[in-house]
């Protein structure tokens, strides 16, 4: 068996080293130069993979490689998008060579210059050679706005009429109820603030500028541009997840939101609403929950078996949280927010609710302590448990394995490892969360979470909004304490904000 899965290992392998030897052989073709380090994987996704690589004469370049589109999907060709950004002043990177249909490069795929920067959002706010986080801000409104200036013009994007009916479309046909989800729709509504119609960037935050020490040098990843709101793009900016370790400053983890619209009236000229604002980085922050659902579903159904993916699914309760934050920034508990006290309050919001009959009578007392208690019952499995098989595997992988590697086999490595202790919090509190959930949806008069979802959606709780919100903050917090226990501590941070 071994000797097996080593085999399997080996092929594994094989074929990677195989896909880019071919893709540095046609890289050369294709540059007419030879290659002086080979292609190196960066990241891979559902819609292309990243490669860094360095030519001859021409240095440092990266090759990205879009797989097939599915059905009707339809990506921006990048080319032609990034000569129309340059044309409108946007930082971006030259594009050396373009193509199509290539065996080895990928249905679609692009060769741009290599630029100086990161685009690492842990080095960026930790300041490590990037402008003072105000000045960075300014450089960052400055790119967004030159993205504005782009041609309205959908032949290089498509025009996107009702992106909130995109989204929902989106979020049913997945038939995963988030009642959650369902309260930010029936927020937002089906009015959208009046706007005139500009180019989105569509992905524009941390992780997709690369910057250095003057600032912004080049926006990456156009493959969601698409014309619509350019405040769409804003409160994308403002959405919690893209705060990354300061979660206290709402734009891009850099300032305020009123500094982020004062840079870039400065820059683009226009007045931006604070409202405006508030309704796409609530619109931005549902957008991040359903996308972390459709992640998950993309490893599920075989699309893409990802590790990663499959974890990101995982992140859809802290986005519900986020939700939760914006919708209900001031909960009534009086404690200090943690997982704790929501588990809590939802224990005296069920009793509180639950019918009378279901009450234990006085007169039903446990037990006289002169009766013995049956000892419990020997499990069938042998030590170690469960538990502990887990608890050994993940002090192996992280004490012995991982510091053995590095770049992406350390990353895979990491999020296995998160993988296995979501699953291990899981089975530690499986009994605790599952009375907890039973309870919290008897409590608001639902006999399960899709029940609750259409109930949100048709305004049965409209009048009790109170009363939904604790209620979706208890399962949410548990949700969170075998996801990512720290998550709601956090937001401690966040509330301190002054409004």
């Amino acid at each position: 068996m071994a000797g097996e899965r080593s085999a399997n290992v080996t092929a594994l392998e094989s074929d990677s080293g195989e896909r880019v030897r071919s893709i540095a052989k046609q890289l050369g073709e294709v540059l007419d130069e030879r290659l002086t380090r080979d292609p190196e994987q960066l990241s891979s996704g559902a819609s292309r993979d990243t490669y860094v690589f360095e030519g001859s004469s021409r240095g440092l370049m990266v090759l990205q490689s879009e797989h097939a589109a599915q059905g009707d999907e339809r990506r921006p060709d990048q080319a032609p998008l990034l000569a129309a950004a340059a044309q409108a002043g946007v930082p971006v990177a030259r594009v050396v060579a373009h193509g199509a249909d290539d065996r080895a490069l990928g249905a679609r795929w692009i060769v741009l210059e290599g630029l100086a920067g990161t685009a690492d959002p842990g080095r960026i706010l930790a300041g490590e050679g990037v402008p003072e986080p105000a000045e960075l801000l300014d450089s960052i409104a400055a790119a967004l706005a030159a993205v504005h200036r782009m041609p309205v013009d959908a032949s290089l994007a498509p025009s996107v009429e009702d992106p909130l009916g995109q989204l929902r479309a989106q979020h049913e046909r997945l038939g995963e109820p988030h009642p959650t989800f369902e309260l930010a729709f029936r927020v937002l509504g089906d009015e959208q603030p009046a706007a005139p119609r500009s180019f989105v960037h569509g992905d524009f935050r941390l992780g997709n500028l690369l910057v250095d020490v003057a600032g912004v040098t080049a926006v990456l990843d156009w493959e969601l541009a698409h014309l619509g709101d350019p405040i769409e793009d804003l409160g994308w900016l403002c959405v919690p997840a893209w705060r990354f370790s300061r979660p206290d400053r709402p734009a891009a983890g850099l300032g305020s939101r009123e500094q982020l619209i004062a840079a870039y009236e400065r820059h683009a000229g226009v007045e931006v609403e604070l409202a405006a604002l508030r309704h796409w980085e609530l619109a931005g922050t549902l957008r991040w929950g359903v996308i972390c659902v459709m992640q998950a579903f993309k490893h599920l159904s075989g699309a893409i078996r990802s590790v990663e993916h499959a974890v990101i699914g995982r992140r859809a309760c802290e986005v519900e949280w986020d939700l939760l934050e914006l919708l209900d920034p001031h909960p009534a508990a009086s404690e200090p927010p943690s997982v704790a006290t929501p588990l809590a309050h939802s224990t005296r919001l069920a009793h509180a609710t639950r019918p009378a009959h279901a009450t234990q009578p006085a007169h039903a007392t446990q037990p006289a302590q002169s009766t013995p208690l049956a000892p419990p019952a020997r499990p069938l499995h042998d030590r170690p448990s469960a538990l502990e098989l887990l608890d050994a595997a993940r002090a192996t992988l992280g004490d012995e394995v991982l510091p053995k590697l590095e770049g992406r086999s350390a990353f895979q490595l990491r999020v296995s490892m998160r993988a296995l202790g979501v699953v291990k919090r899981e089975l530690e509190h499986s009994d605790e969360h599952r009375d907890l959930h039973a309870a919290v949806l008897a409590g608001l008069g639902v006999s399960d979470e899709a029940e609750l979802a259409g109930a949100i959606r048709a305004g049965a709780f409209d009048e009790r909004r109170a009363e939904l919100c604790a209620g979706l903050r208890a399962i949410v917090a548990a949700k969170l304490q075998a996801a990512n226990p720290r998550y709601v501590r956090q937001t401690e941070i966040a509330r301190r904000e002054k409004p």
